[in-house]
């Protein structure tokens, strides 16, 4: 419950006046409270009973004389005993969608999608209803409120980027003087910190970053950004694509220069310096390892305690951040939000996940902004996905809520710390993100507005904040939380939920240890705050359930797997008496089961080369819960392919895959993933000593790009991948099939190896080719298979690389792939004869079809020949007059 304060009412929601809603303790009457509230320090209120408004709430509406002191009316009737909360009857309006007349935001579907177009319906960011609260600019207090872009430069005079450019009014320009003190010289829009001069302009992609954060709205011309007004300034860690991309040092000089105008802003009260709130890191390294960085990330606690909050970019690759890393959206801070790609369907496409550091999802594919070439343009990436949180970090931050304003100054990291917790318990959760994100949601600008302003209060002595419960047992809890410093004491009240007792504590400070409570039982608690004049109101009910819970048993782990054994291994269960381990060969009709009383076990004698099934159960007093599955597993004893550890390696498949795999007659067509693991197929049989056709082939979901395909095989069989057993290079690059040959040597080891086909996009610049055998998180695919290194064959069989030695010439195939016929057309028709002949042989030499032909084109049937990858050839009298290789379908 939240009290009104009737000299502030102005800067309210608008309220009925005389109304009350009243909603009472389960099983009591109104009637007393109707009775007890007659007066109001000895002045008739004339209170009179209205509706029962909500029986389920328990929820009355009573008016009283509206000459009647409000605050105080409402004060006196909460505190009868039979009310649990009352309210005044606030005017609702209906939420106006607020349009902006920039020119091109219907293209900003990030913005508002209605699904009329393309895209679902309600995909974007609800930036519309957010702009009837605030379109951004300032706090309440006045602050011109500050984002930081941080990247390779803003330019200072693009249309909708001039009127919001952050300028620094303390320095006097090109008078080669620190004007204001700050130690950097003639500093007007920003700083360079990747070669120490103020030149911040001429950036490319700063400039699409920018006006995805706050391009200006509302002014006719181009796009909108998620704030109309709010300033941004500009510091350049580097110039990417140019030879002088961003470093490490080159990131710590850059998040100084905002940490300095922050600091400085509040030193001065604001006459110098910058109410910088939030960075935006459009940037980072794949697969990084915050614990080889850790200034860079420490530094994200540094700024947040100055009240600086940090959106970072994380991968556009599909990576596990939480396995791989990634900096900086791998760095653990309170002060940074991490931030993954969405399209307009609420679908992570092309993006980093990681259900432990990437914290949710924003518009970042196809989206519309400001551009550096062309004014304006559609782009794709987290670097446009991630300056919408940044924003949004903006935006709360010039909420009507004069609290929040007044913490940013009081405790500055505080106010970052809440405003992080606001974004965060705004999202809209969509099922593309649950499991990948610590929120399992996308930004929702007017949710994290809610959020704040549900939690806002203006007047009088503000209540505690970042509550809490830690610690839980099945008897204890700890309750923290913090409060500003005018806050003398606090009061916490606590009790069952759904039951009648209530146990208050008074003047107690954080953190607050609670004993004798009851085992697997939810309970509710709440805060009052104690200032010198007067309180707080109780906080808002939170609720926890303390340890003790029946449940089944959680982080189901493998261990070591040999050919007859596995290591299982769970997380202990307080209620448990005993767990419940079943298990059989994948698809069969009986489990085995056993009872075991500890937290891992060996589970042996299993057969080996066999896929399992192992799911498990609590056992407690009560009965035993639902069975839950491991992971599933495979035995050892399938030979060298499987049983090695090899090294991971995995692409992003958001937008191109390996869509199939040709060796020899061998062919596995498949969707983008990643990393597909094809190590259960049939082993493909491959001779020592022979050269066989291969023909691999990308896949895209929109426009083509140039892929390069490597192919390494455990020569040796000794679980490494190696320079010498790197096989096929394809340097070059296509955006369609590539074909070439696979020679097995003839000292490769016999027996079960392991085959990796790797995929990698590549182009100036940007591209990740060459990639390594153990690569992560290039744009690409990666596919394992096995193979039997067989012996050479018989010296009478001609191998492919005998016939084709000397590559397709001569001719034209098409199509391929070819389905029941295939059309040849020769290029120099004088080399044909009555006699010539058109031979076609398999990967392995053999002649499996022959035709004798007179003209330049000619149409041959191929539908009795079975899938894969052939050799024609034609000959005139002995002559090799062409040679090419096709596909059949």
């Amino acid at each position: 419950m939240v009290f009104l304060s009737w000299n502030v009412a102005a800067q309210k929601p608008e309220f009925i006046p005389g109304d009350l809603i009243v909603q009472l303790r389960e099983g009591v009457s109104i009637d007393p409270v109707m009775q007890d509230n007659l007066l109001l320090n000895g002045r008739e209120t004339g209170l009179e009973y209205a509706q029962y408004i909500s029986p389920p709430m328990r929820a009355h509406l009573v008016r009283f004389d509206t000459e009647i002191d409000h605050n105080a009316m409402l004060r006196q009737v909460f505190s009868h005993p039979n009310v649990t909360a009352v309210q005044f009857n606030h005017v609702i309006a209906f939420r106006d969608t607020v349009i902006p007349d920039d020119a091109q935001f219907n293209q900003q579907w990030q913005h508002y999608n209605t699904g009329a177009n393309s895209g679902t319906a309600g995909s974007d960011v609800s930036s519309t209803i957010a702009w009837d609260i605030t379109t951004g600019g300032v706090t309440t207090l006045g602050d011109t409120i500050v984002i930081c872009i941080v990247d390779d430069g803003i330019r200072y005079d693009h249309p909708d980027l001039v009127d919001n450019l952050w300028i620094n009014r303390g320095e006097i320009p090109d008078n080669g003087i620190d004007d204001d003190g700050n130690g950097y010289v003639d500093d007007i829009y920003g700083w360079n910190a990747a070669n120490g001069s103020p030149n911040v302009g001429n950036g490319g992609h700063g400039v699409n970053v920018a006006g995805m954060a706050g391009a200006k709205g509302n002014n006719e011309i181009g796009v909108a950004g998620v704030n109309w007004n709010v300033k941004l300034m500009s510091v350049v860690n580097g110039s990417i694509g140019s030879g002088s991309n961003p470093n490490e040092a080159n990131v710590i000089a850059a998040y100084t220069y905002p940490l300095i105008m922050r600091q400085l802003y509040e030193q001065t009260g604001g006459e110098k310096g910058a109410f910088v709130v939030a960075t935006n890191s459009s940037w980072g390294i794949n697969n990084g390892n915050p614990a080889n960085a850790p200034l860079w990330c420490a530094f994200y606690d540094t700024l947040g305690a100055y009240g600086i909050l940090n959106a970072g970019a994380t991968a556009n690759a599909q990576i596990n951040v939480d396995v791989n890393g990634d900096l900086p959206t791998g760095c653990i801070s309170d002060y940074l939000i991490s931030v993954t790609a969405t399209n307009n369907n609420d679908v992570r496409t092309f993006s980093g996940f990681g259900a432990n550091t990437i914290h949710l999802g924003a518009p970042g594919e196809a989206v519309r902004t400001t551009s550096g070439s062309s004014n304006y343009t559609t782009t794709d990436g987290t670097s446009f996905a991630t300056p919408m949180v940044a924003g949004a970090i903006a935006l709360l931050y010039s909420a009507p809520c004069a609290s929040l304003a007044a913490i940013a100054h009081a405790e500055p990291g505080l106010a970052a710390f809440m405003v992080r917790q606001y974004i965060l318990g705004g999202v809209d959760v969509v099922d593309d993100l649950i499991g990948f994100t610590t929120t399992g949601g996308r930004l929702n600008l007017h949710g994290a507005l809610m959020e704040l302003l549900n939690n806002c209060q203006d007047a009088g002595c503000i209540g505690a904040l970042s509550i809490n419960a830690g610690e839980v047992t099945d008897t204890s809890a700890v309750i923290g939380w913090t409060g500003l410093a005018d806050v003398l004491a606090f009061d916490v009240r606590y009790g069952k939920v759904g039951g009648i007792d209530t146990i208050t504590l008074t003047d107690t400070i954080a953190p607050l240890f609670i004993s004798g409570l009851e085992p697997c039982t939810d309970y509710w608690y709440s805060i009052l705050a104690k200032c010198e004049e007067d309180s707080s109101v109780w906080s808002t009910d939170r609720i926890f359930r303390t340890d003790g819970c029946c449940e089944p048993p959680l982080n189901l782990t493998l261990g070591d797997i040999t050919e007859t054994s596995v290591e299982l291994d769970w997380n202990a269960v307080l209620a448990a008496n005993a767990y419940l381990l079943q298990w059989r060969e994948q698809g069969a009709d009986q489990w085995s089961e056993a009872t075991v009383t500890a937290t891992d076990t060996l589970l042996g004698d299993l057969l080996g080369c066999t896929r399992y099934e192992v799911r498990i159960a609590t056992v407690c007093d009560t009965g035993a819960t639902d069975l839950v599955l491991f992971p599933l597993f495979r035995t050892f004893g399938c030979g060298d392919c499987t049983d090695l550890d090899y090294c991971d390696s995995e692409g992003s498949s958001g937008s191109e895959w390996i869509a199939s795999v040709i060796i020899g007659d061998f062919l596995n067509e498949s969707d983008g993933d990643g990393y597909q693991d094809f190590t259960e197929l049939e082993p493909l049989q491959l001779h020592r000593g022979t050269a066989y056709g291969m023909e691999l082939t990308p896949g895209f979901t929109g426009g083509s790009f140039t892929e390069h395909f490597r192919v390494w095989i455990d020569l040796n069989r000794d679980g490494d991948f190696t320079a010498s057993e790197l096989l096929f290079d394809d340097a070059q690059g296509s955006q369609t099939s590539v074909a070439g040959m696979l020679t097995i040597p003839m000292n490769a080891a016999l027996g079960s190896a392991r085959m990796r086909v790797s995929m990698a996009y590549g182009a100036q610049f940007f591209g990740d080719y060459p990639q390594s055998a153990c690569e992560m998180g290039h744009d690409g695919e990666v596919e394992d298979y096995c193979i039997d290194i067989l012996e050479e064959l018989p010296s009478d069989t001609t191998s492919v690389s005998e016939v084709s030695a000397s590559g397709t010439f001569g001719l034209s195939l098409f199509p391929v792939p070819a389905d029941a016929v295939l059309h040849v057309h020769i290029n120099d028709p004088s080399s044909v004869q009555r006699s010539t002949i058109i031979r076609i042989m398999d990967v392995q030499g053999r002649t499996v079809d022959e035709h004798t032909v007179a003209t330049e084109r000619t149409v041959i049937d191929v539908s009795q020949l079975g899938a894969g990858l052939f050799i024609l050839e034609m000959m005139t009298e002995g002559e090799l007059i062409g040679r090419g290789r096709f596909i059949r379908n």
